[in-house]
């Protein structure tokens, strides 16, 4: 028999894939004639969060075990690693837990209940069905066969996410996920598809007797976005909120059904061209927002993913309510003929505008593609005003910039190019902000009349606080709306609160606890960063040789 005790002092362990610091301070096993006690026997994460354990682990010849813990958690991190730590999974995991393990070393059981939250913000790579098989044919792989195989990308099979390679294991698990817990999915990491989503969800999850991983239950989208990449077009679509991934069993199986949105503005005359008369052919060439939308059903790993194109009923506009019937009627007609909807959704997302049945044939006769050599033009010179204002004057920042634009909200095309300026200047210890700017028409109906507005803009900053967190403003914005209306004048006065808060509540935050709480994440990092530096020290420390006893004379 052994009994006894076993006291631990000060021991740490960092897990490699997981970066994590774990820590074990005057903390005791009981080693009794009927096995190993634990009383509140705690474990501690590298920000000093305690995982507790209660109960036994019972034994007579310490050959055969049977378990009777129960195990605690608040806040506890699990995962702290980058991408170079582990290619499959990687970020910050923190959880609550209540679990009771029972049963023996050869059918162990696990129930109880594992929440994640807030503060998580994890990546996860989804495996490929064969990830060594490049997606092109014709292409010559070396390969080193002495170099060994250190990836776990690669070293993981298809379905090592639905088996597990322990077997004997019964485990039920009900897992809930805050909706502030930030995950990111890579779909493609070739390509660089990949999901970014929060939301809540309610899931039970297990491992029967023989291995095999289950998972049912909901997860809803709160927010999030799909990095859509097709070769060199790359565009963020916007997750539509109440989208869903659902799991009726295997974990890889899940079921998605996720909408997002892309928004572009463009003209719709190149979509409706064939039924619009000469007469009204320039109120269909202003720009209006149009919705894409890339739909996700189906399999995660292999999702059924279609583009739709809508104008949504809730939007203004701004032009006339025949555009809008006759734009929504040729969209109607384009979902018949998915061919034809996909060439739609891919020249907005690549051009923003459509394509025309004459590819060759432009919407403004030229005007198209003038207005979009200015507008490149207009960048690159206001790029280089800046560069030369930099530092021009001390004390004073001068901004520049110009503006090609079409307009047709008078029913006829009018070019227009808009030179801005703004000079700012900041007092009493940068308490106090002064902007004075003007948008200056150089080409347009308005150039004429405004071309002496020097100071047609002005704004008044004043920080309330010496951090620059709550501000007054007073301004005053002369705002062009259109041929038919020119110039607006508004006149305002408002209150800015600047803040980075992960709860709503931190927003009311007095400064005193706002400087406690840096205070705080300060010490936490300093702890983190010497028990990383104290386990490094006691890896690479020389180890001291055996002394040898002196030779005596006789």
């Amino acid at each position: 028999s052994v009994t006894g005790a076993l006291n631990f002092k000060q021991v740490g362990l960092n897990v490699a894939m997981l970066n994590n610091y774990f820590n074990i301070e005057n903390e005791k096993l009981e080693l009794t004639e009927q096995g190993v006690r634990f009383n509140r026997f705690q474990v501690k994460d590298s920000a000093g969060n305690p995982l507790t354990l209660n109960g036994s682990i019972t034994t007579k010849d310490y050959t055969a075990f049977g378990f009777d813990l129960d195990i605690r958690a608040n806040d506890f991190r699990a995962l702290n690693s980058t991408k170079k730590d582990n290619k499959l999974f990687y970020g910050q995991l923190y959880f609550n837990t209540n679990l009771k393990v029972t049963g023996t070393d050869q059918a162990p059981k696990v129930d109880g209940r594992i929440a994640v939250n807030d503060k998580t913000k994890m990546t996860i790579v989804l495996p490929q069905p064969d990830p060594g098989v490049v997606n092109r044919e014709g292409i010559i792989e070396f390969v080193d066969f002495d170099a060994p195989v250190d990836d776990s990308l690669f070293m993981l099979a298809y379905d090592s996410l639905n088996t597990s390679t322990y077997t004997g294991m019964d485990v039920s698990l009900n897992i809930q996920v805050d909706k502030a817990a930030d995950f990111s999915l890579v779909i493609d990491e070739a390509n660089g598809d990949m999901l970014n989503i929060k939301g809540e969800a309610d899931l039970n999850a297990g491992i029967d007797p023989s291995g095999k991983i289950n998972m049912t239950g909901l997860y809803e989208v709160e927010e999030g976005s799909y990095q859509l990449s097709l070769n060199v077009l790359k565009r963020k679509f916007d997750i539509q909120k109440g989208s869903t991934i659902t799991w009726e069993g295997e974990p890889t199986a899940a079921k998605v059904n996720i909408t997002a949105i892309y928004t572009s503005k463009a003209a719709p005359f190149d979509l409706v061209k064939g039924t619009v008369t000469e007469q009204d052919r320039n109120l269909y060439l202003q720009r209006i927002p149009f919705d894409v939308l890339l739909k996700m059903e189906g399999e995660l790993l292999k999702p059924d993913i279609s583009f739709d194109i809508t104008l949504p009923e809730n939007r203004s506009y701004g032009v006339q309510g025949d555009v809008i019937t006759l734009t929504r009627t040729q969209l109607e007609t384009l979902r018949q003929q998915p061919g034809e909807m996909n060439k739609q959704v891919f020249s907005l997302l690549l051009m923003n505008r459509f394509v025309p049945e004459n590819p060759f044939s432009l919407a403004s006769g030229g005007g198209g593609s003038n207005n979009l050599i200015k507008q490149s033009v207009s960048a690159l010179m206001a790029d280089q005003l800046n560069r030369l204002a930099e530092g021009l004057i001390d004390g004073v920042d001068i901004n520049f910039g110009i503006e090609s634009s079409d307009d047709y909200t008078s029913g006829t095309r009018e070019d227009r190019t808009d030179f801005n300026v703004g000079v700012s200047k900041r007092l009493l210890d940068d308490r106090l902000t002064v902007t004075v700017g003007s948008d200056i028409t150089l080409d347009g109906p308005q150039a004429s009349n405004n071309s002496s507005m020097i100071g047609g803009n002005v704004a008044v900053d004043y920080a309330l606080s010496a951090d620059g967190r709550y501000k007054l403003r007073a301004y005053v914005n002369n705002d062009y709306q259109g041929v038919i209306d020119g110039y607006v004048t508004e006149t305002g006065v408002g209150f800015i609160i600047t803040v980075d808060y992960n709860k709503f509540k931190q927003i009311f935050q007095s400064k005193k606890k706002r400087d406690e709480e840096r205070e705080r994440r300060r010490q936490q990092r300093l702890r983190e960063q010497q028990s990383q530096e104290g386990e490094q020290r006691k890896e690479t420390a020389p180890t001291s040789p055996a002394r040898k006893p002196e030779s005596g004379s006789e």
